[in-house]
């Protein structure tokens, strides 16, 4: 039983870096000629075996988004401008599907509960990011990784002096862990999203301020449906150290019929640059609620001509923190990942690391029981040959 259980392990597991799944390509503002240095809107395409997903990133109207179309190959896509702002979006061919998702507030809370929740009921203030301005820090558009990194600050200056939030989208066309903690899986079909609260200033009065993320929810499914949370536990902590759970949200047609939008993520967040466990704390996530398009955005923009009885807008709210860990203030900084695709959310396997160390555990009784016979065979074997020598002797 030991050995079967060493062999389906060993067929299981294997280094998860695989070759690389789709052909992509990126370019920045696309078909624009009078964008200027700080107009961010990545297109990104990516041409696997069979279908071909089209990806935008876009800071244009101020709002963090990124929508996934998918459709058949060969097809295109064309961005009309109006000096910086797209007002266009059109594609050879109506998307087979898409899903999109975009960070359009962020709240500051009193948290008098001091439990990390975000609660509608305790005082807050709400920071809408519509006229938001963003500001490159790199941009990578190579056949190997497409990758946007920006800053803003809140009183749209320029300075980093009085707090910023720092966004990174990145994607990487073949299966692996990222980087950084919590070494999320990235894929061809996802971007691994990054946001990063750093210094930003609380509101006076508010002694236990904590921020909260607003996500939008967006897919062409049915109106009438919802999203899915759902959480499930992971095979180990090898890549997370302490967390064994993997949250996903998906769409009506991920849950349905096993292929559609999704986001994943671990439900831990950081409150220091250098991520580690002693850094961590817990990100909460709240209930889905029904909401609509906000009007100047480049959601509405996209999706306009599908209708509303055709498309399911939802949102949520992502808060970080636990009890006694001295709010905010103690750090001045949040961070927290989260990856969003389109397929079957991805799941861990074990590393040839891990596997040894099974293997070593399942093989050490084994050798140990198989030694121990041996021991047994050969003392059996030298006593009979002994006793046969005594006799021969004594005749």
């Amino acid at each position: 039983m030991q050995l079967n259980t060493l062999i389906v392990i060993v067929l299981l597991s294997g280094t998860i870096t695989v070759a690389q799944e789709r052909k992509i390509s990126s370019k920045v503002n696309p078909g624009c000629k009078t964008c200027t240095n700080d107009t961010i809107l990545m297109y990104v395409r990516c041409d696997g075996a069979s279908d071909t997903i089209h990806q935008i990133w876009d800071f244009t109207r101020s709002i963090p988004t990124v929508i996934f179309a998918v459709t058949k190959l060969k097809s295109s896509l064309d961005i009309v401008w109006d000096g910086n702002n797209p007002t266009g979006f059109y594609m050879s061919e109506t998307p087979l599907y898409s899903f999109a998702t975009a960070l359009d507030k962020i709240y500051e809370y009193n948290d008098l509960k001091d439990n990390g929740h975000f609660d509608p009921n305790l005082p807050h203030h709400i920071h809408n990011l519509d006229h938001m301005m963003w500001h490159v820090k790199e941009i990578s558009t190579t056949e190997k990784e497409a990758m946007v990194r920006v800053y803003g600050t809140l009183n749209n200056d320029r300075s980093e002096e009085h707090g910023t939030v720092a966004i990174k989208l990145d994607l990487i066309p073949f299966k692996d862990y990222a980087v950084e903690l919590p070494h999320l899986i990235h894929t061809a079909n996802s971007t691994q999203f990054d946001v990063s609260l750093v210094n930003l200033t609380s509101t006076p009065g508010y002694n236990a301020s904590r921020f909260a993320l607003h996500l939008l929810l967006v897919s062409t499914d049915s109106a009438t449906e919802t999203m899915r949370y759902t959480m499930r536990k992971s095979l180990d902590d090898e890549h997370t150290p302490g967390v064994f759970e993997v949250i996903e949200i998906k769409t009506p047609a991920l849950h349905n019929y096993a292929i559609g939008g999704y986001l994943q993520f671990r439900p831990v967040g950081y409150v220091q640059a250098e991520r580690g466990v002693a850094s961590s704390t817990i990100a909460h996530v709240s209930y889905f609620n029904r909401t609509s398009l906000p009007v100047r955005s480049t959601m509405k923009t996209f999706y306009d001509e599908f209708g509303r009885a055709n498309l399911l807008v939802q949102d949520m709210m992502v808060s970080f923190g636990e009890g006694g860990d001295g709010y905010y203030a103690q750090h001045n900084y949040t961070a927290w990942s989260f990856a969003v695709g389109y397929g079957s959310p991805p799941t861990d396997s074990f590393s040839w690391y891990v596997v040894l160390i099974i293997s070593g555990g399942l093989l050490l009784p084994v050798l140990l029981a198989v030694s121990g016979m041996v021991y047994v065979l050969v003392r059996r074997h030298r006593q009979r040959y002994n006793s046969r020598a005594m006799f021969a002797n004594e005749d």
